[in-house]
């Protein structure tokens, strides 16, 4: 019998390894704007939350934030998006949960359209049933939902696709504090993926419903979902 029936995976950091694109085209974000740099540690948190966040909390204004966003999205597009590899070891690990019935959805905050075109990129597509990004800045397709924006909104679409019945368990699995943030607020069990770009620290700190399980490479995910694994 197996734990959980529908999981929900993170994109940056835990399917794939996304960071090299993505701080390459921050970078050009503030050099093109004459915003000064911040350092490595300050880069780094750029990796998950959604871009415009990340720019106000770095002292763009909201116009200035807009701009940046859209400076981000056009070199992305160009070169940082090419700049993504699937995780060594994830691709056997959603195999085998396919296999085993379980549903399996992308809760990324990382825009729709580029969430859409990594995961077909990566040849990922066959596996997950939903693919959830963040919407806010394009808006919501006329007919459908508001725009989604933070993790737990794009966390609320996915399972709302995803599942069938309402005892169907649901385990978030990430690499940062805003995953652990999104799972407690949904209410499912998080697994915490330690080869990502969070800290454990961070993460067990925003789970603030239970305890995080741990996977400190991409072939720990299965037994924490199939326990008949271990």
């Amino acid at each position: 019998m197996k734990r959980y029936e529908i999981a929900l995976f993170d994109l940056d950091g835990t399917l794939s390894q996304s960071g090299e694109g993505i701080l390459d085209c921050v970078r050009q974000v503030f050099a093109e704007t004459g915003k000064p740099l911040p350092d490595e540690q300050t880069l780094s948190t750029f990796i998950g939350p959604p871009m415009f966040d990340s720019l106000r909390r770095c002292g763009f204004g909201e116009e200035e934030a807009k701009e940046g966003v859209a400076l981000y999205k056009r070199h992305f597009v160009e070169h940082g998006i090419y700049k993504n590899r699937v995780y060594d070891g994830i691709i056997p690990v959603l195999s085998r949960l396919q296999a085993e019935g379980v549903r399996l959805g992308v809760a990324s905050t990382k825009y729709q359209p580029f969430t859409d075109r990594i995961i077909e990129m990566l040849h990922l597509s066959p596996y997950f049933e939903a693919v959830g990004g963040s919407t806010a800045l394009t808006g919501a397709p006329e007919g459908q939902t508001p725009p989604r924006h933070t993790k737990i909104d794009v966390m609320r679409y996915v399972i709302g696709a995803l599942r069938q019945r309402p005892e169907d368990r649901v385990v978030m699995i990430g690499d940062t504090k805003f995953d652990a943030d999104g799972a407690a607020a949904s209410g499912c069990d998080f697994i915490g993926c330690l080869f990502g770009y969070g800290t454990k620290e961070t993460m067990a700190e925003a789970y603030t419903i239970g305890q995080p399980l741990w996977a400190a490479s991409p072939p720990d995910i299965l037994p924490l979902i199939l326990p008949e694994e271990n």
